[in-house]
């Protein structure tokens, strides 16, 4: 994707293993606070498949977390693959367009897998799952005027995080032409930005590393509208539904502000001052220069920690923040 020939008075930065990811137009840390009261288009790498076929609603109801009969032509709908012991295997959100193929976002490092895990039970089912990244773009567009923005673009998918936040797909080959026009009235900025912003809003990606590493409940699915505990059975079905009704979930994801420049690893352990493991890293991402913000999975006990390390070299302070949902059920 040519995003410089989009916003060519800006000088653009992108990841030296992987060129495919946009670090930055220009921008840096320091800039964060100023970007959330502007209207911004932040580039958002993301991984896409497509299920086609006569079977595929059929075989993606018994596989996943969400009531797949209720996806519509141009919706979307946010769901969990998961384990047979109700680990999730990764995230997606839905698509469906108009010939009836059903289009998956999730994160790029675990499309592999997901179609690996896919075709172990896709034997019997006519569906054919394809990896189809190299079709599709993905950016966030935030800020106070995101809604009426989002609205302007056609010809896309949209995901919204909240009233300010929304993650828009499109085709590569079109992305350019529909942008355009828009390109005047956005600030650009990087795939960090990306990763604050959806840290911002409660929502943890599940990578190849956390990947069968947590239950639902332990990462606020169940408040983000990944769970419908009103559909049929499913894979992992029985483990989710039983952790919900009994109340028998230990530990939930958190918000927390750490007062350190390193970004901790996805799926690092932290640990407290008398270096006992207290929780686990979701997701961070880069808050200031001298500051990250992070989903971390922890015990209610633990949420007065002051300090805390995930390096064993240096304790930091720790700040818990509110989450911008309400889970109604902590144990």
């Amino acid at each position: 994707m040519d995003w410089q020939s989009l916003f060519p008075s800006h000088n653009l930065t992108t990841n030296a293993e992987n060129p495919s990811i946009v670090e930055s137009f220009g921008e840096s840390p320091s800039d964060y606070k100023s970007l959330t009261k502007q209207n911004v288009f932040s580039v958002d790498l993301r991984g896409y498949i497509q299920l086609s076929g006569p079977d595929t609603e059929k075989f993606l109801q018994g596989q996943v977390s969400c009531d797949m009969s209720l996806l519509e032509k141009g919706e979307t709908i946010n769901g969990a693959h998961l384990t047979p012991k109700g680990r999730v295997t990764f995230l997606f959100s839905a698509h469906k367009d108009q010939d009836g193929n059903i289009l998956l976002e999730t994160h790029p490092s675990v499309v592999g897998l997901a179609i690996a895990s896919f075709k172990k039970y896709s034997v019997f089912f006519k569906t054919d799952i394809t990896d189809v990244s190299d079709q599709f773009f993905s950016a966030m567009i935030s800020g106070p005027d995101s809604a009426e923005r989002v609205t302007q673009i056609t010809r896309c998918h949209i995901k919204q995080y909240n009233s300010s936040l929304f993650l828009v797909t499109a085709g590569a080959d079109s992305a350019i032409q529909q942008l355009n026009s828009h390109a005047a009235v956005l600030t650009p900025a990087g795939q960090g930005y990306s990763d604050l912003m959806r840290v911002r809003s409660g929502n943890a990606d599940v990578t190849i590393d956390t990947s069968d590493e947590f239950i639902v409940q332990m990462i606020n699915l169940d408040a983000q509208n990944y769970i419908n505990f009103k559909k049929g059975c499913y894979t992992g079905q029985e483990i989710v539904a039983r952790a919900h009704y009994r109340g028998s979930v230990k530990r939930r994801m958190h918000l927390m502000r750490l007062d350190t420049a390193q970004i901790p690893p996805v799926g690092v352990a932290l640990m407290d001052s008398n270096g006992k493991v207290i929780g686990t890293v979701a997701a961070a991402a880069r808050a200031s220069e001298l500051s990250i913000e992070a989903l971390v999975v922890l015990p209610n006990k633990y949420l007065e920690t002051a300090e805390v390390t995930f390096d064993k070299a240096k304790l930091v302070n720790a700040t818990h923040l509110p989450l911008p949902y309400e889970v109604l059920e902590h144990s």
